[in-house]
C-alpha cells in the first residue's frame, strides 16, 4: 500500500513537472500534436501504478522522452511554416466577407451552431453582422464582425481613454500582503499602511487591494466569516 502511494504521489509530480516543461499553452489550447502527447503522458504514468512489478524509471524515462519530442517539433514548427502546417494544420475561412463557405463547414464538420456560439460570446448576434469567421488550428472558432457592426472605438467617438496605468499588481489578498508584487510596484510596509489609513481599513479587513503603474489603488474590503 505504501510503495503504491508513493509511486502515485512520484509520477503525479512528474506529469506535473512535463506540462510545465511543456508550457501554458499546453494546459490552455491544445494543438493535435499536443493532445496527442498529453495522452500519451497519462497512459505512460498509469503503467507503473497498475503494473507494480515494473520499474519506476521504466514508467518515467519514456514521459521525460514524449516531453522532448514535443519541444523539438515546437522548435522545428517555429522554424518550418511547412512543418508547422503538417503538425497543427492551416486556419480555415468559414465566411469571408460576409460570404458563407459552405463547401468548408461540409469539409471541417463545423456547424452554423458553432459559429453562432461563436458570435454570442463575441457580443454579435445577427449572422448578416459577421465579416469574416476562421477555424483557427486549435479548433475554436473567431469571428470578426462587420466594420459597421463593431463597437465604435474611442478614438470615433472623441473619448479620451487613460491607458497609461497598466496591469493592476495585487498588493493585499485576504488580509496578506503579497510582497513580491510590493517589490515590483516599489511600495514599502510603511506606503502600504499609509494607502490603508486612507481607506480607514486595518490589514486584515482587506480581501484585495492592487495598484496600477500610475499608484491608482482599489481595494475590496473583506467580507466577515
Amino acid at each position: 500500500m505504501l510503495v503504491s502511494a508513493f509511486r502515485c504521489i512520484v509520477l503525479y509530480m512528474v506529469v506535473i513537472l512535463a506540462m510545465r516543461i511543456m508550457g501554458k499553452r499546453q494546459i490552455g489550447e491544445l494543438q493535435p500534436s499536443e493532445l496527442v502527447i498529453t495522452i500519451m503522458l497519462s497512459e505512460l504514468a498509469a503503467l507503473p501504478l497498475q503494473d507494480m512489478n515494473m520499474p519506476l524509471l521504466w514508467g518515467v524515462m519514456p514521459m521525460f522522452l514524449m516531453v522532448a519530442l514535443e519541444l523539438l517539433m515546437s522548435l522545428f514548427a517555429l522554424k518550418s511554416m511547412r512543418f508547422r502546417a503538417f503538425c497543427y494544420g492551416r486556419p480555415v475561412m468559414l465566411i469571408y466577407q460576409g460570404r458563407i463557405n459552405q463547401h468548408e463547414l461540409l469539409r471541417t464538420r463545423v456547424s452554423m451552431e458553432d459559429i453562432m456560439e461563436a458570435m454570442r460570446g463575441n457580443g454579435i448576434m445577427r449572422i448578416e453582422d459577421i465579416q469574416t469567421a476562421v477555424l483557427e488550428t486549435n479548433g475554436t472558432v473567431s469571428v470578426i464582425p462587420k466594420p459597421d457592426a463593431a463597437p465604435p472605438p474611442a478614438s470615433a467617438m472623441k473619448i479620451r481613454v487613460d491607458g497609461e496605468g497598466g496591469v493592476p499588481a495585487i498588493l493585499v489578498m485576504d488580509g496578506h500582503c503579497i510582497e513580491r508584487n510590493m517589490r515590483e510596484k516599489s511600495v514599502t510596509v510603511e506606503q502600504l499602511e499609509r494607502i490603508l489609513a486612507g481607506y480607514r481599513l486595518p490589514l486584515e479587513a482587506v480581501f484585495m487591494l492592487t495598484m496600477d503603474d500610475t499608484g491608482k489603488t482599489f481595494l475590496v474590503e473583506r467580507e466577515l466569516q
